[in-house]
Protein backbone atom coordinates (compact mmCIF):
# COMPACT_ATOMS: atom_id res chain seq x y z
CA UNK A 1 0.00 0.00 0.00
CA UNK A 2 1.25 2.97 -1.26
CA UNK A 3 1.77 6.11 1.27
CA UNK A 4 0.95 9.90 -0.03
CA UNK A 5 2.84 12.69 1.69
CA UNK A 6 0.50 15.45 2.53
CA UNK A 7 2.64 18.76 2.57
CA UNK A 8 3.44 20.07 5.73
CA UNK A 9 1.97 23.14 7.64
CA UNK A 10 4.68 25.43 9.38
CA UNK A 11 2.72 28.10 11.64
CA UNK A 12 4.28 31.12 12.22
CA UNK A 13 5.85 29.86 15.75
CA UNK A 14 8.24 27.42 14.15
CA UNK A 15 10.76 30.90 13.10
CA UNK A 16 11.67 33.93 11.32
CA UNK A 17 13.53 34.26 8.54
CA UNK A 18 16.76 36.22 8.12
CA UNK A 19 15.06 39.25 6.36
CA UNK A 20 12.48 39.80 9.00
CA UNK A 21 15.66 39.59 11.36
CA UNK A 22 17.65 41.94 10.01
CA UNK A 23 14.18 44.35 8.62
CA UNK A 24 13.57 44.09 12.99
CA UNK A 25 17.17 44.73 13.48
CA UNK A 26 16.94 48.00 11.26
CA UNK A 27 14.18 49.51 12.49
CA UNK A 28 15.36 48.96 16.19
CA UNK A 29 18.14 50.80 15.58
CA UNK A 30 16.21 53.51 14.07
CA UNK A 31 14.23 54.23 16.94
CA UNK A 32 17.50 53.82 19.30
CA UNK A 33 19.57 56.72 17.22
CA UNK A 34 16.11 58.76 17.79
CA UNK A 35 15.43 58.18 21.24
CA UNK A 36 19.63 58.44 22.00
CA UNK A 37 19.13 61.55 20.14
CA UNK A 38 16.79 63.17 21.91
CA UNK A 39 18.31 62.13 24.96
CA UNK A 40 21.58 64.09 24.16
CA UNK A 41 19.49 67.16 22.71
CA UNK A 42 17.63 67.40 26.17
CA UNK A 43 20.84 66.86 28.45
CA UNK A 44 22.41 69.42 25.77
CA UNK A 45 19.60 72.16 26.91
CA UNK A 46 19.50 71.57 30.39
CA UNK A 47 23.35 71.95 30.70
CA UNK A 48 23.07 75.52 28.73
CA UNK A 49 20.31 76.49 30.94
CA UNK A 50 22.00 75.85 33.73
CA UNK A 51 25.25 77.20 32.52
CA UNK A 52 22.67 80.33 31.89
CA UNK A 53 21.72 80.26 35.08
CA UNK A 54 25.00 80.42 36.75
CA UNK A 55 26.65 83.38 34.67
CA UNK A 56 23.07 85.22 35.88
CA UNK A 57 24.22 84.61 39.33
CA UNK A 58 27.19 85.30 39.37
CA UNK A 59 26.87 88.39 38.05
CA UNK A 60 23.87 89.38 40.21
CA UNK A 61 25.77 88.76 43.17
CA UNK A 62 28.37 90.73 42.11
CA UNK A 63 26.38 93.63 41.09
CA UNK A 64 24.67 93.39 44.76
CA UNK A 65 28.13 93.55 46.71
CA UNK A 66 29.64 96.33 44.26
CA UNK A 67 26.82 98.60 44.52
CA UNK A 68 26.66 98.79 48.10
CA UNK A 69 30.80 98.72 48.71
CA UNK A 70 30.94 101.94 45.93
CA UNK A 71 28.03 103.91 47.27
CA UNK A 72 29.90 104.37 50.41
CA UNK A 73 32.97 105.27 48.83
CA UNK A 74 34.57 108.73 50.15
CA UNK A 75 37.41 108.36 46.74
CA UNK A 76 38.00 105.80 43.75
CA UNK A 77 41.48 105.39 42.25
CA UNK A 78 42.43 105.34 38.84
CA UNK A 79 42.10 101.68 37.81
CA UNK A 80 45.03 100.07 36.43
CA UNK A 81 46.96 96.57 34.89
CA UNK A 82 49.70 95.67 37.45
CA UNK A 83 52.42 93.75 36.30
CA UNK A 84 50.46 90.78 37.10
CA UNK A 85 48.44 91.14 34.08
CA UNK A 86 45.21 91.92 36.56
CA UNK A 87 42.95 94.76 36.57
CA UNK A 88 43.13 96.83 39.79
CA UNK A 89 41.18 99.91 41.65
CA UNK A 90 40.87 100.76 44.84
CA UNK A 91 38.01 102.66 47.00
CA UNK A 92 38.19 104.97 50.42
CA UNK A 93 35.77 105.00 52.62
CA UNK A 94 35.51 106.57 55.90
CA UNK A 95 32.20 106.48 57.59
CA UNK A 96 33.70 104.65 61.02
CA UNK A 97 35.78 107.65 61.42
CA UNK A 98 38.83 105.69 60.38
CA UNK A 99 39.93 104.87 56.83
CA UNK A 100 39.36 101.69 55.26
CA UNK A 101 40.71 100.72 51.52
CA UNK A 102 38.95 98.17 49.84
CA UNK A 103 41.11 97.10 47.23
CA UNK A 104 39.44 94.79 43.76
CA UNK A 105 41.15 93.12 41.48
CA UNK A 106 39.90 90.33 38.69
CA UNK A 107 42.60 87.52 39.12
CA UNK A 108 43.30 85.88 35.81
CA UNK A 109 44.35 83.02 36.94
CA UNK A 110 41.23 82.13 39.10
CA UNK A 111 38.86 83.91 36.79
CA UNK A 112 37.33 85.48 39.92
CA UNK A 113 36.40 89.32 40.75
CA UNK A 114 38.41 89.42 44.12
CA UNK A 115 38.75 91.73 47.36
CA UNK A 116 41.22 92.55 50.10
CA UNK A 117 40.94 95.33 53.09
CA UNK A 118 42.98 96.77 55.19
CA UNK A 119 43.12 99.93 57.85
CA UNK A 120 45.08 103.03 57.28
CA UNK A 121 46.59 104.57 60.35
CA UNK A 122 49.39 107.65 59.77
CA UNK A 123 49.51 106.71 56.51
CA UNK A 124 50.42 103.13 56.80
CA UNK A 125 48.54 100.30 56.20
CA UNK A 126 47.47 97.35 59.00
CA UNK A 127 44.84 94.97 59.13
CA UNK A 128 45.27 93.66 55.83
CA UNK A 129 42.78 90.94 54.58
CA UNK A 130 43.25 88.19 52.78
CA UNK A 131 41.78 87.92 48.75
CA UNK A 132 38.10 86.75 48.75
CA UNK A 133 35.99 86.18 45.80
CA UNK A 134 33.12 88.50 45.15
CA UNK A 135 32.16 86.51 42.01
CA UNK A 136 33.34 83.48 40.04
CA UNK A 137 33.74 82.76 36.05
CA UNK A 138 34.98 86.05 35.51
CA UNK A 139 36.42 85.74 31.79
CA UNK A 140 37.64 89.17 30.64
CA UNK A 141 40.15 89.69 32.87
CA UNK A 142 42.73 90.40 30.02
CA UNK A 143 40.41 92.75 28.42
CA UNK A 144 42.10 95.78 26.58
CA UNK A 145 41.58 99.53 27.95
CA UNK A 146 38.73 101.54 27.20
CA UNK A 147 35.27 102.48 28.58
CA UNK A 148 33.65 99.65 27.73
CA UNK A 149 35.86 96.74 27.53
CA UNK A 150 37.71 96.95 30.91
CA UNK A 151 35.99 95.67 33.99
CA UNK A 152 36.89 99.27 35.64
CA UNK A 153 36.37 102.10 34.71
CA UNK A 154 36.16 105.60 36.29
CA UNK A 155 34.09 108.24 35.60
CA UNK A 156 35.68 111.59 36.96
CA UNK A 157 33.48 114.47 38.32
CA UNK A 158 32.53 116.96 35.38
CA UNK A 159 30.48 120.24 35.44
CA UNK A 160 27.19 118.23 35.18
CA UNK A 161 27.93 115.65 37.83
CA UNK A 162 28.45 115.95 41.65
CA UNK A 163 30.11 112.39 42.42
CA UNK A 164 32.91 110.24 40.82
CA UNK A 165 31.45 106.86 39.33
CA UNK A 166 33.33 103.79 39.18
CA UNK A 167 32.17 101.86 35.90
CA UNK A 168 32.06 98.07 35.89
CA UNK A 169 32.02 95.76 32.72
CA UNK A 170 31.69 92.21 33.68
CA UNK A 171 31.66 88.59 31.69
CA UNK A 172 31.08 85.66 33.45
CA UNK A 173 31.26 82.20 31.43
CA UNK A 174 30.08 79.08 32.84
CA UNK A 175 30.00 75.26 31.21
CA UNK A 176 31.96 74.19 28.21
CA UNK A 177 31.58 73.04 24.56
CA UNK A 178 27.96 73.49 23.24
CA UNK A 179 26.79 74.22 26.90
CA UNK A 180 29.09 76.97 26.98
CA UNK A 181 27.64 80.53 28.13
CA UNK A 182 28.94 83.75 28.53
CA UNK A 183 26.93 87.04 30.28
CA UNK A 184 27.81 90.07 29.94
CA UNK A 185 26.81 93.45 32.18
CA UNK A 186 27.59 96.80 32.18
CA UNK A 187 26.50 98.99 35.35
CA UNK A 188 28.05 102.36 36.66
CA UNK A 189 27.30 103.13 40.52
CA UNK A 190 28.36 106.84 41.99
CA UNK A 191 30.38 107.00 45.13
CA UNK A 192 28.10 109.27 47.15
CA UNK A 193 30.91 110.55 49.74
CA UNK A 194 33.40 111.56 46.76
CA UNK A 195 33.91 114.72 45.77
CA UNK A 196 35.81 116.86 43.13
CA UNK A 197 38.26 118.11 45.11
CA UNK A 198 39.94 114.55 45.57
CA UNK A 199 43.06 113.30 44.37
CA UNK A 200 43.07 110.02 42.96
CA UNK A 201 46.61 109.40 42.15
CA UNK A 202 47.51 108.55 45.83
CA UNK A 203 43.73 106.23 46.78
CA UNK A 204 44.40 103.55 48.96
CA UNK A 205 48.06 102.69 47.47
CA UNK A 206 50.08 101.52 50.41
CA UNK A 207 49.15 97.75 49.57
CA UNK A 208 50.20 97.83 46.26
CA UNK A 209 49.06 96.35 43.33
CA UNK A 210 50.57 92.92 43.40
Amino acid sequence: MSRTRLPRRFSRDDGTTMIELVVGMVLMSIFLAMFTGAIVMMNSAMNKSQAVNVTASELNGAFRSLDTLVRGAAAVSIPGVANSGDWYVELSTTSSGLQTCTQLRVHIPAEQLQQRTWEVRGAVATKLSPWAPISSGISNGRAVSGPTSQPFYLIPVRANTVFQQLSFNLASQSGSGTAQSISTSSFSVAALNSSAALNNSGTCQEQGRP
